[in-house]
């Protein structure tokens, strides 16, 4: 046993166990201090409780929470009696215990009315401040400060000897343990003494005793029960602090628990450990940032439109430096690689002014195609604009026009298409007249346009039109590192879109993100996110909130690396414009390997 207990004090986790009947077995130094079994205090004071006449100062965030279920009825054991005054309410208060004749000093506001509260008074010559802040609630005495710090809500109350004017008593973290909430001193009930490395014996006593959590008491009773096998990293509330606890039995020999393993996380300790990651995301997003602004000056505003880790800097490079040209772009990569997210980013870096016109070519009717896109004179279909209709061409004039998905484009308007980037001109439909349009093309396309160029489905002398100039957004399975900026991202701007209060994802959580394997790339991971977000009561996100597909797909190096040398692969013969001897050449690989390779990967 003492084995045990030696093992549980090198945990950094707070640890009891419990046997069958609730009584605490062991319990670890690291649960002592959370809970406030161990005084650390500086100062000390004897054992007693609130006699008539003691000054009491109270200082409570929340009215009946972590207070001692402390009731407005309550105070008037120090002279308040304030019908307005309700549970809940934010009170900060000075008044002499049991002594009618002593009028107090107090104010209080509804608790969502603000999150500070200040008092500042001198009683019998004694200067006094109380002060409810975020987080922080301090009352002083004299030049004495008493303050706790709290996660959601505490109650403080210190207390002064009648006559002396001496503090007898004050709040310190664990009074919920020990009974001494406010509420609970103010109806007659008794405070233990304080004193430096004082320790409250808790071994041999029922939990109940020390630990109050209606949730926590209800999963117990299901584990020893047998009803539930285990509980990992569920949400508590313990003598009002916030937690996370995972709940762990020890099998005995008629198949129950004999004991209970109970490990304690803080929610404030998670939410450290988060702040301290994403810190480290921003400092590592920062250092790249820098880096594009003293390696390549004039890259870094397309830099900072694209966004760090969005995809590979060599990517990024590529596509800053054709923004900079006047020249047609084909983008390649899966679906929801930010292909039109990338063609916005290169139309607003580019130097050409002028209109940027969206064309989603996948859901443009076959029938209607030819007149949206070139436009149509008047009857040239029953019921239209008798004065004709411009199409997306030339509503582009001057600008940049955008083919998503230029691959569902049919055959025969894919001809009309290469009129236009060779001539510059449009024909409406029902005219001959042709209209000069000057317009840079910018597509995009999730489909292999070589394999369709060989199965007769897009015009060779087009694709080798567009190509000539490519960019290849490669999957995010293939840059895992670059997950952790795009999460960074999308958990700032999505609270935002829906209008909810800022969230943060669970270790667990983000863990769970990095491990899937993310078929629909960053539009998949968006949508994931937006619906944990948005349906999330808690401001933790935790794994349970992250609906995927399937489960995690866990890549071996290998698998990894052939994944990134296929890429490199496709992204060089497309940059070459499909030249297989430029390609070999740019890579610097020989005939056999560099052919072999392209066996292996099924690339034509």
């Amino acid at each position: 046993m003492e084995l045990l207990q030696s093992l549980l004090d090198t945990s950094s986790h707070a640890i009891f166990t419990l046997d069958r009947e609730g009584i605490i077995t062991h319990i670890n130094q690291q649960a002592k201090n959370r809970f406030g079994l161990y005084n650390h205090s500086q100062h000390s004071h004897p054992a007693g409780r609130l006699e008539p006449g003691d000054l009491v100062l109270v200082a409570d965030t929340e009215i009946g929470a972590d207070d001692g279920e402390l009731r407005p009825e309550d105070l008037e054991r120090i002279g308040i009696r304030e019908p307005r005054l309700r549970t809940g309410d934010r009170l900060v208060a000075v008044g002499a215990f049991d002594d009618p004749g002593q009028r107090p000093v107090y104010k209080f506001l509804p608790g969502q009315d603000a999150e500070s509260l200040q008092l500042e008074t001198v009683w019998d010559g004694i200067p006094l401040r109380l002060s409810i802040e975020p987080h922080t609630v301090s009352v002083q005495v004299r030049d004495t400060t008493y303050s706790i710090d709290y996660f959601q809500c505490i109650g403080q109350l210190v207390a002064l000897e009648r006559g002396t004017g001496q503090v007898k008593f004050w709040e310190e973290k664990g009074y919920s343990a020990r009974k001494e909430g406010a509420g609970s001193l103010l109806r007659g009930g008794a405070y233990i003494e304080k004193r430096p490395g004082l320790e409250m014996k808790v071994v041999g006593y029922h939990f109940r005793e020390f630990f109050e959590g209606e949730r926590f008491e209800r999963h117990l009773a299901r584990i020893f029960s047998g009803q539930v096998p285990r509980y990992e990293d569920a949400e508590y509330e313990i003598n009002g602090y916030e937690l996370v606890a995972s709940l762990l039995p020890v099998p005995g020999a008629d198949g129950l628990p004999d004991e209970v393993i109970v490990k304690f996380r803080s929610i404030e300790d998670i939410h450290t450990t988060i702040l301290e990651r994403n810190n480290a995301i921003k400092s590592a997003e920062r250092t790249y940032r820098e880096s594009a602004r003293s390696e390549a000056p004039q890259e870094a505003p397309f830099a900072e439109l694209f966004g760090f880790g969005t995809t590979a800097a060599a990517v990024r490079h590529l596509a800053y430096k054709l923004s900079q040209l006047d020249c047609n772009i084909l983008i390649t990569g899966e679906s929801g690689t930010g292909k039109s997210f990338l063609a916005q980013t290169i139309a607003r870096a580019q130097p050409r002014k002028g209109p940027y016109v969206p064309v989603d070519c996948s859901t443009l009717s076959p029938t209607l195609f030819e007149s949206e896109m070139f436009g149509y004179v008047g009857g040239a279909f029953t019921g239209a604009n008798p004065r004709g209709k411009a199409g997306f061409f030339e509503a582009a004039d001057g600008g940049t026009i955008f083919l998503d998905e230029i691959g569902e484009i049919p055959l025969h308007i894919q001809a009309k298409l290469l009129n236009v980037i060779q001539n510059k001109v449009v024909v409406r439909v029902g005219s001959t007249r042709t209209i000069p349009v000057d317009v840079r093309i910018l597509a995009a396309t999730n489909r292999d346009l070589k394999a369709e160029v060989a199965a007769g489905r897009f015009r060779q002398d087009l694709y080798y039109r567009l190509s000539a100039f490519s960019v290849e957004l490669p999957p995010l399975r293939s840059c895992p590192e670059d997950i952790c900026f795009l999460i960074d991202r999308l958990m700032e701007k999505i609270p935002q879109k829906y209008g909810v209060p800022p969230k943060s994802l669970s270790g667990e959580a983000f863990d769970k993100l990095l491990s899937y394997n993310w078929p629909g790339n960053i539009r998949e991971l968006e949508n994931v996110l937006e619906r944990a977000v948005a349906l999330s009561e808690s401001e933790l996100i935790y794994a349970e909130h992250i609906c995927v597909e399937s489960q995690p797909v866990q890549l071996t190096l290998r698998e990894r690396l052939k994944q990134e040398e296929k890429r490199i692969l496709r992204q060089t013969l497309a940059q070459c414009g499909g030249s297989r001897s430029q390609a070999m050449k740019l890579l610097g690989l020989s005939k056999t390997v560099f052919y072999g390779k392209l066996k292996e990967y099924q690339i034509s």
